[in-house]
């Protein structure tokens, strides 16, 4: 006979009513099961079965009573937007059930980093913790499954409030954080968040190799040989592991940058073809003036996603630099060298940039522990908390930004000496890069225009002297 399936009870959710302590609970019914599903309460502690022939998910002791009772425990009914049948998710998010998505939105990127794992090195939960946050957070961002979810709450694991292709991965979601689904044709996903777990997992198991190799020295009785730093001096073996388990990551990575590459190449191949394919000749006044305003229509649209404007700017400076270098090299080679020179400055600049966010982003990480061992009040360490994450934000957006514009340059090197062009075709490419770029960083930021509007506030009259 099969061994029962036992799980674990929630205090918030669908309820029913465990037979022992009468307390209203609720539990997620896995996919798959052998042997009896059995539920524990998580007041009490008491196992009772689960029968499947019961009313919409009620549960039953083990020798058969009720666990509804004649209390009627069971909610009648299906949930409302402003009564929602299951609050678990608006609680991750720490948002009320009336929360707005700019709300919702600035929650999850406040809590996205105080339960990233990297921040978290020394919970087990928390690559769980960064799973449920994510998954709450693509359920409330989208209105439709959101209102499934408060209608029926979180069914079969979530099932009943599951997108379309299944939930992503919590790195993808955290990724989208900056442009999110709308960038993705220019962009592709920004690979910040799964970079720091991949390092984050090294780091592990580097940790993992170095307390095994000590133990063994010790067990045999062997002297370890310390270094300068005071570390233990590896052994070729063990360096040749770790040097494997770099390339492979490395290896990796390249081999995604790349796809990354090639698709961002021909999505942009394609947009550029409405001017290549339509212009007579760089001077096509006409094709020029509809294909500007169709790029600025796209930015405008594009301006009102999070972080819009400034990727924006980002994609926009490094079109026209691009365009700028490739009309430069074609005309006169100094002049290429020397816009090329002026994008490696560039490059060196936000690369240092990039490095000191790192140390700013570890002291983030260093204030939120802080706070939260500190012994202040809740509403004192919840505001330090919401400073800290907002500085994170920050943080990561300057690495964000830095691997976007390294993106864009690859992928304008690509679309510009693309072999299978020839070259009349690359000219009006460059050219309608640049007027693309021009397009995009005109945008002005979405309420900017509104403010300057309404001018300086009026000067009060001056009083009148008696």
């Amino acid at each position: 006979m099969a061994q029962p399936t036992i799980v674990d009870s929630r205090r918030r959710g669908t309820p029913v009513r465990c037979p022992s302590c009468r307390a209203e609970i609720s539990f997620d019914r896995p996919h798959s099961y052998s042997g009896q599903l059995q539920i524990r309460c998580v007041e009490c502690k008491y196992v009772f079965a689960y029968i499947p022939q019961a009313a919409a998910g009620n549960a039953a002791p083990a020798g058969g009573e009720s666990a509804g009772g004649a209390s009627g425990s069971k909610r009648k009914g299906m949930g409302t937007d402003l009564d929602p049948v299951e609050t678990e998710y608006y609680e991750i998010l720490g948002v009320e059930v009336t929360a707005d998505q700019e709300t919702i939105r600035k929650a999850y990127r406040r809590m996205a980093i105080k339960l990233h794992p990297d921040k978290n090195r020394g919970n087990p939960d928390a690559e769980e913790n960064f799973k449920q946050l994510s998954i709450a957070y693509q359920v409330l961002s989208d209105p439709n499954l959101r209102s499934i979810y408060n209608r029926q709450g979180q069914k079969k694991g979530g099932g009943g409030v599951e997108p379309a292709g299944g939930f992503q991965d919590p790195e993808v979601v955290f990724g989208t954080m900056f442009g999110g689904e709308r960038f993705q044709d220019w962009i592709g996903t920004i690979s910040i968040g799964k970079d720091m777990k991949d390092a984050l997992e090294n780091e592990q198991e580097q940790q993992t190799e170095m307390a095994e190799y000590i133990s063994q020295a010790q067990a045999a009785g062997r002297p370890l040989q310390m270094g300068p730093g005071g570390q233990p001096v590896l052994t070729p073996e063990l360096i040749a592991r770790r040097q494997q388990r770099q390339k492979a990551l490395a290896d990796r990575k390249a081999a995604a940058r790349k796809e990354r590459v090639d698709k961002l190449k021909r999505n942009l191949i394609n947009k550029l073809s409405i001017y290549t394919e339509s212009a007579r000749g760089e001077d096509d006044r006409a094709v020029t003036e509809s294909f500007k305003e169709i790029c600025r229509i796209e930015a405008e649209e594009l301006s009102h996603e999070n972080y819009g404007h400034e990727l924006l700017q980002a994609i926009g400076r490094t079109y026209i630099s691009k365009s700028e270098h490739f009309e430069a090299s074609n005309s006169f080679a100094p002049l290429g060298w020397f816009h090329g020179a002026k994008q490696n400055f560039n490059l060196i600049g936000d690369t240092v940039s990039t490095l000191r966010a790192a140390i700013e982003l570890k002291s983030v990480f260093q204030k939120l522990q802080d706070a939260e061992q500190s012994g202040l009040s809740a509403e004192h360490v919840k505001k330090l908390e919401e400073q800290a994450a907002e500085q994170g934000v920050r943080v990561i957006w300057k690495g964000a930004k830095l691997e976007v514009e390294s993106v864009i340059r690859s992928v304008c090197d690509e679309v510009l000496n693309d072999k299978d062009a020839n070259p009349h075709t690359r000219a009006l490419r460059a050219t309608a890069l640049k007027l693309m770029g021009e397009a995009f960083v005109s945008i002005k930021k979405p309420g900017e225009e509104e403010e300057k509007s309404r001018g300086p506030p009026p000067v009060p009259p001056r009083p009148v002297e008696k």
